[in-house]
C-alpha cells in the first residue's frame, strides 16, 4: 500500500463505498441473525431452571459467538475484493478455539481490574472521613486509575479478534501483533472508536431500524483500521530494515 495514513474521514469514505456495494447483503444477514437470536429467546421461555431455557440460551450464545467470527470473516473477505459467502460460516470454526481462548483471557482481565476497582471504590465510600480525608481521595484516584488502564489495554489488544479470523496466529501471537500495530495510535483509536459510537447513536436515532446499518458500517470502518495499522507496522519495519543494512554497509566500508 502506498501513502498509508491513519484518516478518519478516508476510513469512513472507504467503508461508505463498501456498503453501497454489499451494505444490502450484510445488513439483511445481520438482520436475519437478530431474528433467530429473537425466536430462540421466545422459545426459551422465562423459568430459569427448566431445561428449555438452559437449552435456549446455550444455542443462542453459540450462535452469537459463530456470527460474530463468521461476520468479521466476511467482511475481511470483502475488503478483499471476495463475494460474501455464506460457506464462511463453517470454515470459520477452525478458528474458534483460538477466539475463544482470547475472549476467555480478555474477559478475565476485565474481570480482575474490575473486581480490584470495586474493592477500592468501596473502600473508599465506606471509610469514614474522620480518619482520614486521604484515604477516600487515595480509593477514587486508584478507581480513576484501573479504569484508564482497563481502556488503554483494550484499546492495545482491540484487534486481536479480527487478526485471529485473518490469520492462523494464535491467541498470544495475535494479542502481541494488536499491541505492536496499535503502539502511537492510541489517541487516534479513541477518537475513531468515539466516532464509531457517535455514528450508531444517529442509527438509533433514525428510527431505530437505521442501527442495522451503522452496525455494519462500523464493522467495516474498524477492520479497515486494521489493515491501515498493519500496513503502517509492516511499511516501518521495511524502513527500519533499511536502516540497518544501511548501518551495517557503512561498517563494513569503515572497516
Amino acid at each position: 500500500m502506498e501513502n498509508v495514513s491513519f484518516s478518519q474521514s478516508m476510513m469512513f469514505r472507504k467503508s461508505w463505498d463498501f456498503m453501497k456495494k454489499q451494505g444490502v447483503t450484510m445488513v439483511g444477514l445481520y438482520l436475519a441473525f437478530m431474528v433467530v437470536s429473537v425466536f430462540l429467546s421466545l422459545i426459551s421461555g422465562e423459568n430459569v431452571t427448566s431445561g428449555r431455557y438452559i437449552l435456549g440460551n446455550l444455542l443462542a450464545a453459540i450462535l452469537s459467538w459463530g456470527f460474530g467470527m463468521g461476520f468479521g470473516k466476511l467482511i475481511l473477505n470483502i475488503l478483499d475484493g471476495m463475494e460474501p459467502k455464506m460457506s464462511v460460516f463453517l470454515s470459520i470454526w477452525s478458528r474458534a478455539w483460538t477466539y475463544l481462548k482470547l475472549e476467555i483471557l480478555i474477559l478475565s482481565v476485565i474481570v480482575v481490574l474490575g473486581l480490584i476497582a470495586f474493592i477500592a471504590a468501596d473502600f473508599a465510600i465506606k471509610t469514614p472521613p474522620a480518619i482520614s480525608v486521604f484515604i477516600p481521595l487515595l480509593g477514587y484516584l486508584i478507581l480513576a486509575g484501573l479504569s484508564i488502564l482497563l481502556c488503554w489495554i483494550m484499546i492495545r489488544i482491540s484487534f486481536a479478534g479480527i487478526i485471529i479470523l485473518d490469520t492462523e496466529l494464535g491467541c498470544r501471537a495475535a494479542l502481541k501483533r494488536s499491541w505492536y500495530i496499535t503502539k502511537g495510535y492510541e489517541w487516534k483509536l479513541i477518537l475513531l472508536y468515539l466516532s464509531i459510537l457517535l455514528l450508531n447513536v444517529l442509527g438509533l436515532l433514525a428510527l431505530v431500524i437505521g442501527v442495522f446499518f451503522t452496525i455494519v458500517m462500523s464493522s467495516f470502518i474498524s477492520t479497515i483500521a486494521y489493515r491501515v495499522l498493519w500496513a503502517l507496522y509492516r511499511e516501518n519495519e521495511n524502513i527500519m530494515d533499511e536502516v540497518s543494512a544501511v548501518n551495517y554497509d557503512d561498517e563494513e566500508a569503515g572497516e
